[in-house]
């Protein structure tokens, strides 16, 4: 997982990368609708500019929650059951808690201020509704913005009608209106050098109204001054509405924008066409690569033109340029797929198969974390194709075989709720090519595997009572095959599971027998190399430090011949726990810190939180008590959002524990507190840059109460004259100011402390916004400490 916990930034929202127009009106009623109701639906046609509008609301407003504005884009999501875990994504959560994942969700968003977008929700809208509902109740201080061409149906829905833009007059020569201003500046980056002038404004006022001032309308015309002038395009799209038998006296705006697709459509060259309609597979990006192999050879030519023409976005990515249709010109594509759409379809899955098999082979090397970056850029194509696989008569086998290649993936990223569900899927398909289940003896070495799968990230996610069957299952299932590699995951998994329960002894010895195969027959995947961590620690838990060193050297030098790094950063760990314990501070710290960088890329949220727990108890032991109590907090904050327990056995919560309480007592209870909750407060970014010492851990001015008997690093003159200067600084507050810091430092957000104080939010933000200026500071968590250990009165 790549994605970070929210407070890594404000927001998600995408930059704009053409200019906003127009919407006066619209963006002050739909502010005071988010302000006034808690579920607002922005309803209107395909193109109208739903999401722009949502998206610069979302802009201007997301200063105004303390926990920002989230979008969650589900044009490329058609199964409801994973909108949970795409509103998830979006906020950066993990997932690989056993709990269902809408209620982990909901927990989650209980107590934050924020509000979440999502985005085209009308072939989801039952479910949107449904989700909807279920956070608004659990968390009081969401708001939600859809954008729809259907209302949501929810029970407590605000929907607001979004308009085309506004039509320049009948009146001869009136060309004043946003339609017209839009075409304009989309004709000017479109045509260097065009001007609307006396000449060519009758007609450009004409194809305004003629589009009805729908946006995506307007920028199809636009483009086409490329190859035409504007007259000529008025001309041929009156054609077409003529024959279409189009009239003024009602206009129907969804057949405008249809219209106007299809003409853009006609326009194109017969490659342009068949490459048009093909491309309307790929749910969401692609590359260069996937379309020449889902489209046929020589695409790249056609593929520019399509940009040229606006029918195709295009940015770059992380190797190569990526490609997305908009909404309707995928829908509009894949109308005209006709027969050949159960062709293409294929070749894509196919396509993406080949792929998890060339990223299966190369998460064993150096490439591991470009190959992880690779696979969660592609997850809406990945899905799509396992869809595809499970659906359509005759593809399951592929979909199982998928399935089984992507298992290192889910469990290297931590997408454990979606990785078992595919698996169960997998699981159920027989190695007869005949879809639906088949016995245990039918299953094949894929369809073993896919059990196997099923049941470690069940064990993964703490439900034992389903993972332990699973991996019954696979045992037997091995047995039958005579397959060493697989009894050898599944007793390793079986470790996991006696690990995780506490029974360190079975974990020790079925960890044991797993390493001994592996050893004998070859690493075949990063979840084998990893057995030697998983048996370190158990080592590291019993005291036994030599060995488990020993284990971690074998699996570091182990790690150098191939370039692996999920293996390796935990090997590091587990090192470093040693060293601790062996009274080696400085090692044990290199170690963390070494193994936090790779976490860190990977997207490994739990060994990060583990990172952040050794590296306190190693603070603690060189009296670096401010930095260890702040990283304390860090790791604090990550177990909750994983909503997982700390699954190392009571051994390693007691150790945990006792590093809190000498940090504690040394800086004194309000202080630690003080300190641990800045800590957990901090954004991910910004509490390994304390960990790592390239940021202070306790910032110019302080953040809490004074520093408690015994205080380590971090009091003393330095600290004093900072507080000195924000008292001085505190001078420049108004009355007003600092009523409203008083009720930030008492938990109220923005729209309470409105309430309270009979103010608009708005003014609100406005003195929150002065304050953070006057004062240096950058979070509601830097006020709130300052106002506590100043006693700022209102």
């Amino acid at each position: 997982m790549t994605a970070l916990p929210p407070g890594q930034r404000n927001n998600n929202l995408p930059a704009e990368v053409t200019r906003f127009i127009g919407r006066r009106r619209e963006l002050p009623a739909i502010a005071a609708a988010v302000e006034r109701h808690r579920l607002v639906t922005l309803r209107g046609a395909a193109g109208v500019g739903k999401t722009r509008l949502a998206l610069r609301t979302g802009a201007d407003l997301s200063g105004g929650f303390a926990d920002g504005c989230w979008l969650v884009q589900l044009s490329s999501l058609h199964d409801p059951g994973l909108l949970a875990r795409a509103v998830s994504e979006a906020l950066g959560l993990p997932d690989d808690a056993g709990a269902d994942p809408l209620r982990m969700l909901a927990d989650h968003l209980a107590g934050r201020e924020l509000l979440l977008i999502l985005d085209t929700c009308e072939h989801l809208t039952e479910a949107c509704a449904e989700l909807a509902g279920l956070l608004l109740s659990a968390a009081p201080r969401l708001r939600v913005l859809a954008t729809s061409r259907a209302p949501l149906g929810a029970p407590v829905e605000h929907v607001l009608l979004i308009s085309p833009l506004e039509l320049p007059g009948s009146e001869a020569g009136g060309v004043e209106s946003d339609a017209v201003t839009l075409f304009v500046d989309r004709a000017r980056a479109a045509v260097p050098g065009f001007a609307l002038v006396t000449e060519n404004a009758p007609a450009v006022a004409e194809l305004c109204r003629r589009l009805d001032g729908i946006p995506l309308a307007l920028e199809l015309a636009a483009v086409r001054l490329r190859g035409m002038p504007v007259e000529e395009i008025l001309a041929r799209l009156s054609d077409r509405f003529r024959v279409l038998g189009f009239t003024r006296t009602s206009v129907d705006r969804h057949r405008t924008l249809r219209a106007a697709v299809s003409w853009s459509y006609e326009l194109c060259t017969g490659d342009e066409q068949r490459l048009w309609a093909e491309l309307s597979v790929f749910p969401g990006g692609f590359g260069l690569a996937a379309a020449e192999r889902v489209c046929g050879p020589g695409t790249a030519a056609t593929l520019s033109r399509l940009v040229e023409k606006s029918i195709l976005q295009s940015s770059p990515g992380d190797t190569d340029d990526r490609y997305e249709l908009l909404d309707t010109m995928r829908e509009f594509g894949a109308e005209h797929l006709g027969a050949a759409a159960g062709r293409i379809r294929a070749r894509h899955r196919d396509y993406y198969l080949e792929l998890a098999e060339q990223a299966a082979a190369g998460l064993m090397e150096t490439r591991q974390p470009a190959w992880l970056r690779r696979l969660g850029a592609e997850t809406a194509n990945l899905r799509v194709a396992l869809e595809f696989s499970f659906i359509a008569p005759g593809e399951a086998r592929a979909g199982l075989r998928m399935a089984r290649l992507l298992l290192s993936y889910w469990l290297m990223t931590g997408h454990f709720t979606e990785g078992r569900g595919w698996l169960e899927q997998a699981a159920a398909v027989g190695d007869t090519g005949a879809d639906g289940p088949a016995g245990d003896d039918a299953a094949g070495d894929d369809g073993a595997w896919a059990v196997f799968g099923a049941g470690v990230l069940a064990v993964q996610q703490g439900d034992f009572a389903a993972g332990g069957p699973l991996l019954a299952r696979a045992a037997g299932l091995a047995a039958a095959a005579g397959d060493e590699d697989l009894a050898a995951h599944v007793t390793d998994a079986r470790g996991i599971l006696a690990f995780n329960s506490g029974d360190l002894d079975t974990a020790r010895a079925e960890y044991e027998a797993a390493l001994a195969v592996y050893e004998r027959s070859g690493f075949t995947d990063p979840a084998a190399l990893v057995t030697y961590g998983r048996l370190a620690s158990v080592c590291l838990l019993a005291f036994d430090l030599d060995r488990a060193v020993a284990l971690c050297e074998e699996c570091l030098r182990r790690c150098d011949e191939t370039g692996e790094q999920w293996a390796r950063g935990t090997a590091l760990w587990v090192r470093g726990g040693a060293r601790w314990l062996s009274g080696d501070n400085a090692a044990a710290i290199g170690d963390a810190l070494a193994c936090l960088r790779i976490k860190d890329e990977a997207g490994d949220l739990h060994t990060t939180a583990m990172c952040f727990d050794l590296l306190t108890v190693c603070l603690v032991a060189t009296g670096e008590f401010e930095r260890a109590a702040v990283l304390y907090g860090a790791g604090d904050a990550l177990w909750t959002l994983l909503s997982a327990p700390v699954l190392m056995g009571p051994g390693y919560a007691e150790i945990r524990k006792g590093g809190a309480d000498t940090a504690r007592g040394h800086l004194g209870d309000e202080r630690f507190t003080a300190l641990a909750g800045y800590g957990a407060a901090l954004p991910l970014s910004a509490a390994i840059a304390v960990a790592a010492g390239e940021a202070p851990a306790v910032p110019t001015g302080g953040i809490g109460p004074g520093p408690g008997p015994g205080a380590g690093a971090g009091a003393g003159p330095g600290a004093a004259a900072a507080d000195d200067g924000l008292a001085e600084k505190a001078k420049r507050l108004t009355g007003r100011e600092r009523e409203v810091a008083s009720l930030v430092a008492v938990g109220l957000g923005n729209r309470e402390i409105a309430e309270r104080l009979f103010l608009s939010k708005r003014t609100v933000d406005s003195h929150i916004e002065h304050i953070f200026t006057k004062l240096g500071f950058s979070s509601r968590t830097q006020l709130a400490s300052w106002v506590l250990e100043q006693g700022v009165q209102s």
